[in-house]
């Protein structure tokens, strides 16, 4: 399986920091500041730290805890 990409049946598809990075076009320490400031939630798979897909994908269509 892609490490970059992980499916859950519980919690849907999960994407690493570098990947959700990727998707918004913001850097991977934007992304930690994102988590830092309760803008994204981030979870723990196996000790990688992971996002849900489709927050990230909310969150850049504008249905994000803020705006960009």
């Amino acid at each position: 399986m892609d490490t970059m990409y992980q499916e859950n049946e519980n919690l849907g598809a999960a994407v690493c920091v570098k990947r959700a990075a990727s998707i918004l076009g913001v850097s991977t320490r934007t992304i930690w500041r994102m988590i830092a400031a309760g803008e994204l939630t981030a979870i723990r798979i196996r000790g990688c730290t992971r996002l849900l897909q489709a927050q990230v994908l909310g969150y850049l269509n504008g249905n994000g805890k803020a705006s960009l």
